[in-house]
């Protein structure tokens, strides 16, 4: 147990599994006040009782949901000293074939939903008198995987909204880092159906993403003591953007669907 947020409240969107809840239990353990986000009720709720988190039910693609996300925050804490934009989704489409719920689910998510987050979250952090965003983003934006186009495309416009607000926050003493996420070993691969994954694999070993890119998946642990890394800096300091990837020489290619992070 250390002390290295001690007195901060912390966010997590996302935090009820993976990357998560594996921040969410780290920045416990260093002293924060952390509220825990996430779309389902009975399990976030399991968690942040184990924990001894706060649990704020809140789908991040709805901005009446933030907004009363939020406002909960502000009712309990009255300020806000990080936000972690950890949530992510994906779904396994040629673009030809996405249907209007697809885009509008993968790009609510990964894209609108940090906006949404950030939004509500600025005067908070000016209570504060400043405070730190980590969005967490994925090596997939540097590169191509088959039929993963709506999760890259989210991605990049994230990337690009985190270069932005470096510099729109930078006066209200707000930090914002883009993480970008390497593979990491997570319920991730939930988002797909093992039809989906068996009917895709063979064009994702043909790409050489998974060998060239991917590399087997990560501790969630690792990922977020990076995060903590991100959240600690001094002061004066920041990190406006960090890839923390799987290293694995000689390694022949992950056998779990988790890769885009």
């Amino acid at each position: 147990m250390g002390d290295q947020l001690q007195g901060k409240v912390v966010a997590i969107a996302g935090a009820s599994a993976g990357m998560g809840l594996a921040v969410s239990r780290m920045c416990v353990a260093e002293g924060a006040s952390v509220v825990m986000m996430a779309r389902g009720r009975e399990r976030l709720e399991q968690q942040a009782g184990e924990l001894g988190a706060m649990p704020v039910v809140c789908d991040v693609a709805d901005p009446d949901s933030v907004r009363a996300a939020f406002a909960e925050i502000a009712t309990a804490h009255g300020k806000l000293d990080a936000l972690l934009n950890v949530a992510g989704v994906a779904r396994i489409r040629k673009i030809v074939d996405a249907t209007d719920e697809d885009i509008a689910f993968v790009l609510g998510v990964n894209l609108m939903g940090p906006i949404y987050t950030t939004r509500s979250a600025i005067p908070l952090m000016r209570a504060a008198g400043g405070g730190d965003i980590i969005n967490v983003s994925s090596e997939i934006t540097g590169d191509y995987m088959p039929a993963m186009v709506l999760y890259g495309t989210s991605k990049g416009g994230l990337d690009t909204f985190s270069k932005m607000m470096v510099h729109e926050l930078k006066d209200d003493r707000i930090r914002v880092s883009n993480f970008v996420s390497g593979s990491v070993s997570t319920e991730f691969g939930s988002n797909f159906t093992e039809e989906e994954v068996g009917g895709v694999w063979p064009e994702w070993e043909a790409s050489g993403y998974l060998t060239r890119v991917a590399g087997p998946g990560m501790d969630p642990a690792w990922m977020a003591d990076a995060m903590l890394f991100q959240l600690t800096r001094p002061a004066g300091q920041m990190i406006d953007w960090i890839h923390v990837r799987s290293f694995a020489p000689g390694h022949d290619g992950p056998d779990q669907p988790e890769q885009p992070r």
